[in-house]
């Protein structure tokens, strides 16, 4: 049997930064090579009655998250961090993370094949140190936690 031809382009497998839109604001570019989409899925096994090899799996979770580092540092970037208050962060223990989600739009500056990605309920958490070096660009670490909203989706893509 002949292997059938690659019919892709290989210059969408290098993307690079991308532009960043949380809430209708664009909020700049990530750093190079910082942007991850990661959607682990729970499945469980089901198994016959008295059989210990499972007949099928079925999804029962599924956790998705978008970590990137943008690439400045500034007052309406730390502005989405929940707590923010316009002068500091303040105490979020108790903020309802789901209840503050917005629509997050992540769309790569170089090929990928021309997808964007848009999570319509996502809310933002810090999730790395805010670092001072003279040679190493500053950027913001954010994870942002995806829900899925009242249609049920979590990420839509389109070209």
């Amino acid at each position: 049997m002949a292997q059938q031809p690659f019919v892709g382009n290989p210059a969408d497998i290098h993307m690079g930064p991308a532009s960043i839109t949380y809430n209708g604001k664009n909020l700049g570019y990530t750093l190079n090579d910082s942007v991850e989409i990661s959607t682990p899925m729970t499945v469980t096994p089901i198994t016959p009655d008295q059989s210990s090899l499972p007949i099928k799996d079925i999804v029962t979770g599924i956790e998705a998250t978008v970590t990137m580092t943008l690439g400045e540092v500034n007052t309406t970037n730390l502005q989405l961090l929940p707590g923010a208050d316009g002068s500091g962060l303040k105490d979020p223990i108790g903020i309802d993370m789901k209840a503050i989600a917005k629509e997050l739009i992540v769309v790569p500056l170089d090929s990928g094949g021309g997808l964007s990605y848009t999570f319509p309920s996502a809310s933002p958490m810090l999730s790395g140190a805010i670092q001072f070096a003279k040679n190493t660009p500053q950027g913001l670490q954010l994870t942002f936690k995806v829900y899925a909203d009242s249609s049920n989706y979590y990420m839509n893509y389109s070209v």
